[in-house]
């Protein structure tokens, strides 16, 4: 893709937004008389002409003004989240919505889904992590000569196990001294941090090898939890992309089985993603989603507007960047999110 110019950018960001706000085509005399462009319409018509021969614009047949291709918003949502990460202060929104501490997870993540969908009129899905209990005992079992099976029991009484490849020469007596010395560094920590804490664990070349291992295992463990997810606006979606019938039929059947976080891969966001048909793990090519990981009361999550590919960039990409800088606080349910 070729690099913009300055003006080139400006232009491009003045016409996706303006776009964004009115769907209808942009032409270079609005683009003048709405932002007093020190230049003069054939200039702006002749740098539109250019984003249009680099594929950013497109120009119906019937209009003098033109609208925004697929790049056009790629570019405009990197110049969008570019500008709010430089000037946070010019994120507007409030994010008033207080929590039930004592809320059940399931009731906690739809009720911030109901919230942001209602702010938002967006499909709306917000997932948390399971909640980070403390580690009760950790039994190192071997299954084979060369698979252990790590079991940990947590306070709950819920109880995790992954197996783990060990070398053959393993014993039992290593084992069970292991054991015991891993149990006196993760007893009563929570079950997010005891990879941390068994990094500190240091052992005879031998047996670090087999560490190293359950080390890694116990992490990927971690990070696959179920996440319990609330779900709510799917009936905007309906309306917003109603010819696409194929989309919602497929949309729905991931939400029914609690497959929808499959469509992107939650490990790889990075602040505030935005990502479009073509991008996502299904063929939904209609949508786009903007998405997000957090921490919020201790737990971890993530929140995922769905919405038709032509959406309000602008206000869910800052929403989302005020829930990440600003999260809910711990009270009464009866608070809601507001926009100033």
């Amino acid at each position: 893709m070729s690099i913009l110019t300055s003006r080139q950018e400006i232009i491009l960001f003045s016409v996706v937004d303006d776009f964004l706000n009115v769907m209808m085509p942009i032409s270079s005399k609005h683009l003048i008389d709405k932002y007093n462009l020190d230049i003069s319409s054939a200039t702006v018509r002749n740098e539109m002409a250019k984003l249009e021969s680099m594929g950013f614009l497109t120009k119906p047949h019937t209009s003098a003004g033109r609208i925004p291709s697929r790049p056009a918003l790629r570019h405009y949502v990197k110049m969008l989240a570019d500008k709010l990460e430089r000037h946070p202060e010019h994120n507007s929104f409030s994010f008033n919505t207080h929590l039930s501490d004592d809320m059940k997870q399931s009731e906690r993540s739809q009720f911030l889904a109901d919230a942001i969908s209602g702010m938002t009129s967006y499909l709306t899905q917000v997932s948390l992590s399971q909640e980070d209990e403390l580690v009760k005992g950790m039994y190192l079992t071997p299954i084979t000569v060369s698979t252990l099976l790590v079991i940990i029991v947590l306070e709950t009484g819920n109880i995790k196990k992954v197996p783990i490849n060990m070398d053959e020469g393993i014993t039992i007596t290593d084992l069970e001294k292991l054991s015991n010395e891993l149990n006196s560094i993760v007893i009563n920590e929570p079950l997010s941090r005891i990879s941390m804490r068994m990094q500190q664990k240091v052992t005879n070349d031998r047996v670090n090898v087999l560490v190293t291992s359950i080390i890694e295992g116990v992490s990927e463990g971690i990070s696959n939890q179920k996440l319990i997810s609330g779900r709510s606006g799917f009936n905007h979606l309906m309306h917003q992309i109603s010819r696409d019938v194929y989309t919602l039929q497929h949309l729905y059947d991931d939400m029914e089985s609690d497959q929808l976080n499959d469509i992107i891969d939650l490990n790889t966001i990075d602040n505030v993603d935005v990502y479009f048909g073509d991008e996502l793990k299904r063929d939904y090519d209609s949508i786009s989603v903007i998405t997000t990981n957090f921490d919020i009361l201790g737990q971890r999550g993530n929140l995922m507007i769905i919405g038709p590919e032509i959406m309000s960039y602008k206000e869910v990409i800052r929403l989302l960047y005020s829930f990440r800088n600003q999260e809910p606080k711990g009270s009464d349910c009866n608070g809601r999110g507001k926009r100033k």
